[in-house]
């Protein structure tokens, strides 16, 4: 059994998003604290800098694995610089957000970000679909990165501090209130949940391995079959991480690729999902075959469907439409060769449409 899906499970457990577009940097205009704690990735902090020019620098601390490619958003990854960041911290409280640190950037220039909130009143986070795949010129995956315990930075009682070379640079704010209080542009997640959906490939499928009734592909995808017009088909796939779990359900299910018959095409609907909170992604799928090749498209055509808890979300899903439409605008596409005797060979690639 071959499937063309696959998917893999960051190992963020938070992050933070911090901008000054309308301050910025001569480089820099803004700040993405990331915080791992993973036995096999490595633990601490890694700093995703946004550039003036579309591009990301990153910096992080010794032990953390090193990505030769991230360009889920923006133009893609410039440089990566290694750098201790000696007292460096990222905490949530019940308070807010509480984060610190500080580094050489590669020209150079000293780089101090601490950010703490001291507010009496209570957060009220919320649950959603990260845009940041609105921005990606080549994405290589679907980013499904979705935000539990998600919120806002308040503006009162917050110490703020971003210096740059000596500069200090005041932090872009929102336009209304949320809750009852002012708050930054500033926003966190204190539990990430981070999947890319079918990452590009050119290579060969590996075949799904079994166990007892199941099947299993790689980082431990279960692949759950159902009968579809005679031939195998996979009606779900999932995986999970801590305590999120991701689904992809297909109605009807897709065919097994080596299965379908010369000649022949199918096409119907996928469903991407995780916890209730998060809503879902919907789109729709076509494959067909003809001789050894078989042909695959993948659009999220649906876009995002909230599941807004409060009037305040509702209104901002509706009003701020690049929430639910920037998957529309992702197109995957792949071609897959069955020759007799060796594994099925797969070219796939994302594109913006």
């Amino acid at each position: 059994m071959y499937s063309p899906f696959s998917l893999n499970i960051s190992h963020i457990e938070r992050l933070f998003l911090i901008n000054f577009e309308r301050d910025p940097d001569e480089v820099y205009i803004g700040f993405e604290p990331q915080w791992f704690d993973d036995a096999s990735y490595g633990t601490g902090l890694r700093i995703i800098a946004w550039r003036k020019d579309g591009y990301i620098d990153v910096y992080q601390q010794p032990g953390l694995t090193k990505e030769d490619r991230i360009d889920v958003a923006a133009k893609g990854l410039a440089d990566t610089i290694i750098s201790p960041m000696t007292n460096a911290r990222f905490s949530v409280t019940t308070s807010g957000v509480d984060v610190a640190f500080a580094f050489k950037d590669k020209a150079g220039r000293k780089v101090e970000v601490e950010i703490v909130e001291k507010s009496q009143k209570p957060t009220n986070p919320f649950s959603l679909l990260a845009p940041v795949g609105s921005s990606s010129a080549n994405p290589s995956s679907l980013p499904v990165y979705l935000m539990f315990k998600f919120d806002f930075v308040r503006r009162a009682n917050t110490d703020v501090t971003i210096s740059i070379n000596g500069r200090t640079h005041k932090p872009d704010t929102f336009p209304f209130p949320l809750n009852g209080s002012r708050v930054y542009f500033m926003r966190y997640s204190s539990d990430t949940f981070l999947v890319d959906w079918c990452p590009s490939q050119s290579q060969a499928l590996e075949p799904l391995r079994r166990e007892g009734n199941k099947l299993y592909g790689p980082n431990d995808t279960l692949y759950e079959l159902s009968e579809q017009q005679n031939c195998p088909a996979f009606a779900r796939i999932s995986s999970s991480r801590k305590s999120h779990r991701f689904a992809s359900e297909f109605h009807p299910p897709f065919p097994e690729i080596a299965y379908i018959a010369d000649n022949t095409s199918f096409s119907g609907e996928f469903v991407l999902s995780a916890d209730e909170s998060a809503g879902v992604v919907r789109g729709t799928y076509e494959v067909s075959r003809s001789g050894d090749e078989v042909e695959v498209t993948l659009n999220p055509s649906g876009g995002w469907e909230p599941r807004p808890r409060t009037l305040f979300l509702k209104f901002l899903f509706n009003v701020a439409k690049i929430f639910r439409q920037w998957p529309k605008t992702y197109l995957w596409t792949a071609k897959i060769n069955l020759s007799e005797g060796v594994p099925p060979f797969m070219e796939s690639r994302w594109t913006r449409i």
